[in-house]
């Protein structure tokens, strides 16, 4: 009996969440750039990201014109500080928040036809 108890609470512990895919990790980045301008580990945290993935995700939005790095260094840091402290921001572009529109858009558009997961997963970045 024990035995089968310990069996199904595994069970359940290894049940994973579905992965999202790209489209959703984009529109999570530009959804959280939206509301203000973060630096990489906070944007970390609320994307839910490893910092590896998201710098990943960062370089392929800035080489396309989505987002970009405001270096807001004052001259009178010392070098250590700015090590400790990273105060590079990451600001989403006009054509950043064009493309979230539009990806908001069709999320808007397709909510009526997705399944109730789907719906869920997609709700969140429609607001």
């Amino acid at each position: 009996m024990i035995n089968d108890y310990t069996n199904t609470s595994i069970r359940m512990k290894r049940k994973r969440r579905g992965k999202r895919g790209p489209l959703m990790i984009i529109i999570s980045i530009l959804d959280v750039l939206d509301g203000s301008d973060t630096n990489k580990t906070n944007l970390s945290y609320k994307t839910n990201l490893d910092i590896r993935i998201l710098s990943k995700y960062l370089e392929f939005l800035s080489e396309r014109g989505l987002v970009r790095y405001n270096d807001n260094n004052n001259d009178d840091d010392s070098y250590v500080s700015r090590r400790v402290h990273d105060p590079t921001l990451i600001r989403i572009t006009d054509k950043g928040r064009e493309v979230l529109f539009h990806f908001k858009e069709a999320i808007r558009l397709m909510d009526d036809e997705c399944d109730l997961r789907d719906r869920c997963a997609l709700r969140r970045y429609a607001d």
